[in-house]
C-alpha cells in the first residue's frame, strides 16, 4: 500500500508544482508535448484530468506484478517520473527568477 501512496504523492506533487508554476513561466517552459496540448486546450484541469488518468494507469500497472521486488521496481519507475515532473517545474521556476 505504500508503494501506491508514493506513486500517487510523486505525481500529485508534479501536478500542484505545474499547476503553481506554468501560470507564472508560461507554458514554454513545458517540454511534455500532452502537456502542452491539454493546458491550452482545457488549462489547468486539462493536465489534472491527464495526470488523473497516467496515475491510474501507472497504478494499476504496478498492481499486476506479483513478485515485491519487481514490484518494488515497478513503482520506482512511476514515482521518479513524478519526481522528474517535479523538478523540470521547479527548475522552470528557478530559471524564470534568475
Amino acid at each position: 500500500m505504500k508503494l501506491f501512496a508514493a506513486v500517487a504523492l510523486a505525481m500529485a506533487l508534479d501536478l500542484l508544482t505545474f499547476a503553481l508554476i506554468v501560470p507564472l513561466v508560461g507554458i514554454g517552459a513545458e517540454s511534455n508535448g500532452y502537456m502542452v496540448r491539454a493546458y491550452l486546450t482545457f488549462g489547468v484541469l486539462g493536465v489534472a484530468a491527464v495526470k488523473v488518468v497516467a496515475t491510474v494507469v501507472i497504478l494499476v500497472l504496478v498492481a499486476r506484478v506479483r513478485q515485491p521486488t519487481q514490484r518494488r521496481l515497478a513503482a520506482s519507475l512511476g514515482i521518479a517520473g513524478g519526481i522528474v515532473g517535479m523538478i523540470g517545474n521547479l527548475s522552470a521556476f528557478v530559471r524564470w527568477q534568475s
